[in-house]
């Protein structure tokens, strides 16, 4: 049966539609909560405390690596407008951040079917239950804001990824400026 012209067109363009809106829903996010009583609007200059080295793991972050850490997250605070104060006395807000790792294992089980290739069709088939086991590091970024008056949170956003220990230097400049968009997207609320 051929299909007319028309339809075979509406039919590429149906699954082209549907495909982009698949990736666009794959867009990496962030869970955010902060304090809707804070003025937001009078935010312009954040100044970055240092990395607090009790509740990050020196493992887990090199001095070279966090000093990365926060030029992306700085990058993306100077996108969405804001400044970056040098001085934590000047600063309308005061950024920190963690980062947490931890050790994971994801158990997949499925099934299998293998039958035999040949012209016979009541011929049986053969079914087995496999099981992938993947170990894998769970990494999670932590960003609070502070308001400095108080020294308390009134921002949070935590991204989480699956980190690869043989990351090249490329993909993990892409995975820290991606986490940090993310991070900000909502920043600062409406």
């Amino acid at each position: 049966m051929k299909l007319p012209k028309n339809a075979v067109l509406r039919t590429l363009l149906a699954l082209s539609i549907t495909g982009f809106l698949g990736a666009c829903s794959s867009v990496p996010t962030a869970s955010v909560d902060h304090d809707p009583s804070f003025d937001f609007s009078q935010v312009r200059e954040i100044a970055v405390l240092p990395l607090n080295r009790s509740i990050t793991s020196p493992t887990a972050v090199s001095d070279m690596e966090a000093g990365r850490i926060v030029e992306s997250l700085s990058g993306a605070l100077l996108e969405r407008g804001m400044q970056m104060a040098s001085d934590v006395e000047q600063a309308d807000m005061l950024l920190t951040w963690h980062l947490v790792t931890q050790e994971r294992t994801d158990i997949r089980t499925y099934n299998s079917m293998s039958a035999h290739y040949t012209r016979c069709w009541s011929c049986p088939t053969s079914s087995s239950q496999n099981v992938r086991v993947r170990q894998y590091t769970q990494g999670t970024i932590i960003v609070d804001l502070l308001d400095p008056g108080t020294g308390r949170s009134v921002w949070r956003s935590i991204f989480e990824s699956r980190l690869r220990s043989n990351m090249s230097q490329e993909d993990a400049e892409e995975l820290r400026q991606t986490a940090s968009r993310a991070l900000f997207a909502e920043f600062p609320p409406l």
